[in-house]
């Protein structure tokens, strides 16, 4: 499921600036480190990253400095700090809208044998996974937190095309960019998604990703706008019909109440 939910993470409108090489070397050696769990001396890092050894030891001064690296003085090779955690805890979930809301998504998940998963819309147009919760009578799908889909993949994608007050065109463009796993026209993806925005709650049934069936309501903001979703992921046949549609009202009902609160 990872894998797929990868190779479905393309942001064509990813911006290509002027970077700056100090920056850019630094991202790059916390980006091998975490590629690289065992530990690294500065010649090896040097070599691999194609950095001079003389700048790969000052960056990793720097970042030995500020905890983004551990530096082991017996064997001189370094590994990655706990520095990142903070920011990276954080930039996934600013308003820790996770943690308010696990013990509401335990109950769903607890209640209908499902996963259930809080998803944020970032301004780069994709869902990130904030956290989620198992149901220990369920089978497990496996799940990362920190994944991301695209803006209109899967039933978020729906709530998306209905909430996200996108235009016609806008739809298009972006649908066109998603990976469906089964064939989906746009007609009948904006019929889907008028559906979602009569009844509040959103269904793909295998559509998006093979034997996979997610149910997802919408979080909205002051100003009606879709910040969040909220999904339940089953595997596909793993619930009939009228059971999904109680699991999406008690979806948006959760949903609802969530509002109120971040």
């Amino acid at each position: 499921m990872n894998n797929m939910l990868e190779k479905n993470d393309k942001n064509p409108k990813r911006d290509v600036s002027p970077k700056v090489g100090s920056v850019t070397q630094a991202i790059a050696v916390l980006r091998y480190l975490a590629a690289n769990p065992a530990p690294r001396g500065v010649n090896t890092i040097a070599r691999d990253l194609k950095i001079s050894p003389s700048s790969c030891f000052n960056l990793l001064k720097t970042l030995v400095a500020e905890d983004f690296v551990d530096f082991d003085q017996t064997a001189k090779t370094y590994t990655l700090g706990s520095g990142p955690v903070a920011l990276a805890r954080r930039a996934l979930d600013p308003e820790a809208a996770f943690s308010m809301l696990r013990r509401d998504l335990e109950r769903l998940a607890d209640h209908h044998s499902v996963a259930v998963s809080l998803w944020r819309l970032t301004r780069r147009e994709r869902f990130v996974l904030l956290g989620f919760v198992d149901n220990e009578m369920a089978t497990r799908i496996h799940l990362t937190v920190g994944q991301r889909l695209p803006m209109l993949g899967g039933a978020n994608g729906r709530c998306a095309a209905a909430f996200g007050g996108l235009q016609q065109a806008e739809i298009a463009d972006r649908f066109a960019a998603v990976r469906w796993q089964q064939p989906l026209s746009l007609e009948t993806f904006l019929a889907e998604s008028a559906i979602t925005r009569d009844r509040g709650w959103a269904l793909d049934d295998g559509v998006f990703l093979p034997g996979v069936t997610t149910v997802s309501a919408p979080l909205l903001d002051e100003a009606g706008k879709l910040k969040f979703c909220l999904s339940a992921i089953m595997f596909h046949g793993q619930h009939m019909a009228a059971k999904l549609d109680e699991i999406g009202n008690d979806l948006l009902a959760a949903a609802k109440h969530a509002a109120q609160v971040i």
